[in-house]
C-alpha cells in the first residue's frame, strides 16, 4: 500500500454536519449498490432524507476531500508520531486502521445525536468507524445486508435492522438491549417453468475477472443448455466493464438495470457464491449454482446444502429435466420461508421503528 494511502480515512470523513443529520451512511448509494437499499429502505419507511447524511457520488480526490486532510493533517502526524514510537513495528495498513478509527471517534463525539449504519458486509472502513462508534460510547445500527450474515458480531450496537431469525438471534446474542427493528419482506414469487431453449442470465460476484477459463465456462454453460448466447450482469463493484468481452455471444447487463428487470430477461439464472442467488429465486428464477465462476469454491454460502438452491459442480449431461423437478418439489417454498424469515412469534416492528433509537439518543 503506498504510505500516503495512510491519511485517505481522514479524507472521507465530513468535517461538519447538519444538525438534523441523525444517521451516517458512510457510503453513496449508486445503482443496485448496498447502500442504496439502506438509503431508499429508510426513505420508504417515512425517516426523512434531510436526517440521513450520505458523501458525495465523487468524494474521493475531490477539493472537499483535499480541505478534509488539510484540516486534520497537523493532528494526524501528531498522533501517527505518538503511534509509531510506542509501536515501530506496525505497518502501513494497521497505522491507517489505527489513524481512521481515531478520527471517526473524534468525529462521532462531536456529533453525538448521530448513529452510524453498519453494513453486515463489513469493509475495513466499516470496521474503523463500528469500532470508534463503541469505544465514545455511541451505538451504531447494524444492518443485516443479507440472510447469510447470522455470525457474532464482532462489536456491541445500539440498534439492528435485520432480514431473518438468525439476524436476529444474532444481534441479540452481542447486544441484548438494542432496538431490533425488520427490513421488509421479499415475497418468493412462484418458480417458473423452464422452456427448452432457455434464456440464461449470468449473475456474477466481485470476484469474476473475466479470466479465459472463466469464459471457458460460459462457453460451456451454453452448450449444456442448447442456446447460442448468454446475458450477464455483472457485480455492481466490479472492475471489469462490457468493453472486456468482445464475443459477440455475450451480452452485459447495464450497471444501473434493476435486478428485478434482469431477472425479467431470463428463464434461468446461473450463478457463483453470490448472495443474489436467494434474491433471483424470489423473482421466480429457477437457479442453477455452479463452482469456478469465483475462486470461492462450491456453494460457500451453503444454499445447496440447505436445499434452496439447484447445485451442479458437474454440468456435462442435460439438466433441465433435473432443475425443473428440484423447483417442482412443493415444500421447497416453506423451507425457503423458514430461513428468510423471523419466527412468528417475535413480533418486531418496521424501520420507522428506528425513530425509537433517536428518541433515547435525544432524552
Amino acid at each position: 500500500m503506498n504510505k500516503l494511502r495512510i491519511f485517505a480515512p481522514l479524507t472521507q470523513i465530513p468535517l461538519v454536519l447538519s444538525k438534523e443529520i441523525r444517521f451516517f451512511l458512510p457510503s453513496y448509494p449508486t445503482p443496485n449498490s448496498k447502500a442504496a437499499a439502506v438509503f431508499y429502505e429508510l426513505c420508504a419507511a417515512g425517516i426523512s432524507r434531510s436526517m440521513i447524511w450520505i458523501p458525495g457520488p465523487s468524494d474521493h480526490y475531490t477539493v472537499t476531500s483535499f480541505v478534509r486532510l488539510l484540516c486534520r493533517l497537523p493532528q494526524a502526524l501528531v498522533f501517527l508520531f505518538i503511534v509509531v514510537r510506542r509501536a515501530p513495528c506496525l505497518d502501513c495498513i494497521d497505522l491507517q486502521i489505527i489513524l481512521g478509527r481515531e478520527f471517526f471517534r473524534h468525529f462521532l463525539h462531536r456529533h453525538p445525536m448521530v448513529s452510524p449504519i453498519i453494513i453486515s458486509d463489513v469493509s475495513p472502513g466499516l470496521h474503523m468507524l463500528w469500532s470508534a462508534a463503541m469505544a465514545a460510547g455511541f451505538g451504531a445500527i447494524w444492518w443485516q445486508e443479507d440472510y447469510h450474515h447470522i455470525e457474532s458480531l464482532p462489536y456491541s450496537i445500539a440498534a439492528a435492522a435485520v432480514l431473518n431469525q438468525g439476524g436476529y438471534e444474532a444481534v441479540l446474542h452481542s447486544s441484548p438491549s438494542a432496538v431490533i427493528v425488520r427490513r421488509p419482506s421479499i415475497p418468493l414469487n412462484p418458480i417458473r417453468q423452464i422452456p427448452d431453449y432457455p434464456r440464461v442470465g449470468i449473475a456474477t460476484n466481485n470476484a469474476f475477472i473475466a479470466s479465459q477459463n472463466q469464459k471457458d465456462l460460459l462457453r460451456k454453460i451454453c452448450h449444456v443448455f442448447c442456446i447460442s448466447e448468454i446475458y450477464v450482469r455483472l457485480h455492481p463493484n466490479s472492475k471489469i466493464v462490457s468493453t472486456d468481452f468482445p464475443e459477440d455471444w455475450i451480452t452485459i447487463a447495464p450497471d444501473v438495470e434493476p435486478l428485478k428487470q434482469f431477472a425479467s430477461k431470463i428463464d434461468i439464472a446461473v450463478v457463483g457464491n453470490s448472495a443474489v442467488q436467494l434474491r433471483l429465486l424470489f423473482e421466480g428464477v429457477p437457479v442453477m449454482h455452479v463452482p469456478d465462476l469465483d475462486p470461492n469454491g462450491y456453494d460457500l454460502y451453503g444454499y445447496c446444502q440447505r436445499g434452496f438452491i439447484f447445485g451442479a459442480d458437474n454440468f456435462d449431461a442435460d439438466l433441465l429435466p433435473d432443475i425443473s423437478n428440484y423447483y417442482n418439489n412443493p415444500r421447497l417454498k416453506a423451507t425457503i420461508a423458514d430461513y428468510v424469515g423471523v419466527r412468528v412469534d417475535i413480533c418486531l416492528e418496521g424501520l420507522s421503528g428506528l425513530s425509537r433509537l433517536i428518541d433515547q439518543i435525544e432524552n
